[in-house]
């Protein structure tokens, strides 16, 4: 049964992912045509037309992902594709950026197809198989990212920007049919090896639907969630300002939109190909320690990109840098769903989602504020430096993790 939620969840999130990214690469362009051109203008419009999701989406997450404890997490992934079709397909038709900033914040509000997705497969995975079964689904995220705008920026060029958000609605679309036809609600925990019945259906109903959000919460858990929160917004820094960099280096916004959609898919690709092999080292080795060792060398290699004075150069810098930064995620997510029992899973990726899309969110608008300030290229190394604090972090977090492993025996024999 696991394998086949996996399977399916990751075909379906491939799609959707896809779908979402196909307008990846001309958002700035687009907003260009609704008449934003001034560059100051241009540039905070991009940086909030991109938070915005993260907005909604920090203050649903952990109501959905209460929800698909209550009512089911296939549920809530296709609600999050059904609306995420809607929103797609009404962007091709605004008229103002106002419209698109709307329909941005009700994407955050109303979708979120990865957390659900997440929640689903972390609820019946074996836990010998957490590293493997979060970092194979977030491949399709990235695979998702790197066909979606590769062929969404060559569109763009051929056809417009507005017949892009029809198909790549549509794509979304056929995820939904997809986890409608394959994906199985998953009513056991699978996470115990000999196959017995789910250890959350040792736990009272009530406390099993209506648990508080203090009730998943450890001082460990404070931990990996503020590195998720570091995470997320290292993520998310840059990729706004991405398309706006690559038209000035390039001289021209002909073509941009396909020269983005290309970098877009290297990052995609090589992201995708962490996250099934680096990450599956997590099954292995300490989760943590291979976090901070990605982050460290993601962080040397992304400082050349401040440097870089070449589409090319700051291309492949920057897709290396990408290579080992793509798997981490999926490892902090593991090591949060082994502490807490698949009955809550839904909830506890409600709460990282919403966690996580507060790093979003802050992320874009303090990319807007140093792009205005000092530049485009100020963004990579501002990138750069929040990678390595973000290193600082993983070690503190290691460290007691540590520290606590040590007492425990102690206290059990007490």
């Amino acid at each position: 049964m696991w394998r086949r939620n996996l399977y399916g969840a990751w075909l379906s999130q491939l799609l959707a992912i896809a779908g979402f990214g196909f307008v990846l690469p001309f958002v700035p362009f687009y907003i260009q045509e609704l008449g934003v051109t001034d560059p100051d203008e241009l540039r905070l419009w991009t940086g909030i037309l991109s938070a915005s999701p993260a907005l909604g989406m920090a203050v649903m997450a952990p109501i959905w992902g209460l929800l698909a404890d209550r009512w089911g997490k296939k549920l809530m992934m296709l609600r999050a594709m059904f609306f995420g079709t809607i929103i797609m397909s009404l962007m091709a038709i605004t008229q103002s950026v106002q419209a698109v900033l709307v329909l941005r914040i009700c994407q955050g509000l109303f979708t979120g197809t990865m957390t659900a997705a997440a929640a689903l497969v972390a609820t019946g995975t074996p836990k010998h198989r957490l590293s493997y079964a979060l970092g194979l689904l977030s491949s399709s995220t990235f695979i998702g990212i790197s066909v979606g705008p590769m062929i969404g920026g060559l569109v763009a060029e051929w056809i417009g920007y507005r017949p892009s958000f029809l198909i790549g609605g549509a794509m979304v679309a056929i995820g939904f049919v997809l986890v409608l036809l394959l994906v199985r609600e998953s009513n056991v925990d699978e996470s115990k090896t000999d196959g017995s019945a789910a250890d959350a259906t040792t736990e009272p109903p009530r406390q099993r639907l209506f648990g508080s959000v203090a009730s998943i919460i450890s001082i460990q858990m404070l931990g990996l969630f503020v590195l998720i929160l570091m995470l997320r917004f290292v993520r998310a820094l840059p990729i706004p300002f991405l398309p706006l960099y690559v038209q000035e280096l390039r001289g021209e916004l002909a073509g941009s939109a396909t020269a983005t959609g290309m970098i877009s898919a290297g990052r995609g690709a090589v992201t995708a190909l962490s996250a099934v092999t680096i990450v599956r080292l997590g099954d292995r080795y300490p989760r943590l320690l291979l976090v901070g060792i990605m982050l460290a060398i993601a962080g040397v290699f992304s400082l050349p990109v401040y440097f870089a004075g070449s589409i090319w150069s700051f291309s492949a810098f920057f897709i290396l840098a990408t290579f080992f930064l793509g798997g981490v995620e999926p490892l902090v997510q593991a090591d949060l769903s082994s502490q807490v029992s698949p009955a809550r899973r839904g909830l506890l990726f409600g709460v990282q989602s919403s966690i996580a899309s507060m790093g979003w969110f802050v992320a874009p608008l303090i990319g807007s504020f140093v792009s205005i300030r000092f530049g485009i290229a100020h963004v990579f190394l501002t990138l750069t430096i929040f990678l390595f604090v973000t290193v600082a972090i993983v070690a503190v977090v290691y460290l007691r993790s540590i520290t606590v492993a040590r007492k425990q025996p102690r206290r059990s024999s007490g």
